[in-house]
């Protein structure tokens, strides 16, 4: 099996600001890893015997990795598409955009050496498959590869996200994932003691994904459903005690009034993915359906609101 490596070279009068904004993107397509490198400020002296004008030659960038796999000319893309959407127009940032292929074990040989197990919120540890971690008493350990998973539960969204699920998901509830990608959260959704599990997602890749890493947490396929598609078609009319959607507040805003059709009355739902600009308009417009804001939890400039219908 082999990886996409997409690598973003860029220049930019504010690189940190850059930076950021480009991983972040990168985030929301279920990045496996990023990597990012940097001119060297200082010169090492024993490289003054080089060619001056090659050893300039070095950029800033920001490369992030993907399974090969029968979607990865479609993720490739629509990923293509985003960062015109979002730079094209930009006189901040000027970029460039390539693709690259390796073999699986190249690249899983390159990362596993700088990821370790981590801990996300109070009781959830990630842990990559290869890694050795003996949990204590109180912790949940979520298996994930990246040579396959999506994402190590480490960004911002994702730690709000569990965080709120450990104080709200009871023995027995009920909990469906919206835009699952990764499945990272119904994996927690089951550790936490949920009883009946749904995920879904418009993009088949990331149904794939959900499957494999449920399997990887030998997490009961009794319990687990992931379905392709939007909520509506798929769920119907069942609703759920919990609801989970950790995605971008924008597409949050389009998905409101559906969610609110599928969570139980005095149910949850949980939002992650929000930025802090878009706070108060996603606040207003649940409110706006009557719904109660019971928490909201920040990290950096990510917001997540726990929600009671």
């Amino acid at each position: 099996m082999k990886v996409v490596e997409i690598k973003v070279i860029f220049e930019s009068d504010d690189i940190e600001k850059a930076q950021k904004s480009i991983a972040d993107t990168f985030y929301d397509f279920g990045a496996t890893g990023l990597k990012v490198d940097e001119p060297l400020k200082n010169k090492n002296p024993l490289d003054f015997y080089k060619n001056e004008k090659d050893f300039l030659m070095v950029d800033y960038s920001i490369s992030a990795y993907f399974p090969l796999n029968a979607y990865s000319a479609r993720r490739n893309k629509a990923i293509e598409e985003k960062f015109e959407e979002k730079f094209g127009d930009s006189e901040e940032l000027v970029y460039s955009i390539d693709f690259y292929e390796y073999e699986e074990e190249d690249y899983q040989n390159s990362w596993k050496k700088y990821l370790y197990p981590e801990k996300v919120s109070a009781k959830f540890v990630v842990k990559p498959t290869w890694r050795e971690y003996e949990a204590e008493d109180d912790e949940l350990i979520i298996e994930l590869d990246p040579g396959r998973a999506f994402g190590t539960g480490s960004h911002p969204t994702t730690s709000l996200c569990l965080k709120l699920m450990e104080e709200t998901i009871k023995d027995g509830d009920t909990v469906i994932d919206v835009g699952t990608g990764s499945g990272i959260l119904m994996v927690a959704a089951e550790k936490l003691g949920a009883s009946e599990i749904y995920g879904t997602d418009i993009d088949e890749l990331a149904v794939e994904s959900a499957k494999e890493n449920l399997e990887l947490n030998k997490i009961d396929e009794n319990k687990v459903k992931v379905y392709l598609g939007d909520l509506i078609s798929v769920v119907k009319d069942k609703k759920f005690d919990v609801v989970v959607a950790n995605i971008l507040a924008d597409v949050l805003l389009l998905l409101l009034k559906d969610i609110s059709k599928v969570v139980k009355k005095d149910g949850y739902i949980i939002f992650s993915g929000i930025i802090d600009e878009k706070l108060p308009l996603l606040v207003k417009e649940i409110e706006a359906i009557g719904f109660e804001i019971v928490e909201i939890k920040a990290d950096k400039e990510w917001r997540a609101i726990l929600i009671k219908a």
